[in-house]
């Protein structure tokens, strides 16, 4: 256990372990942003919109 503590460690002190990290966070809540998006039918336009096609 102390060596898996002490990799946490270590790895919360490097800069490029903090900058990917931040950078698949980010990633992470965008696509659950987009996943949303996409599966809420959030559409508010009239049906003879969508009739026409």
């Amino acid at each position: 256990m102390k060596r898996f503590t002490d990799f946490i460690k270590r790895a919360e002190a490097d800069r490029r372990f903090r900058f990917v990290r931040d950078v698949a966070v980010y990633y992470v809540l965008i696509m659950v942003i987009y996943v949303y998006l996409m599966w809420a039918n959030l559409s508010t336009a009239p049906d003879f919109v969508y009739a026409q096609f």
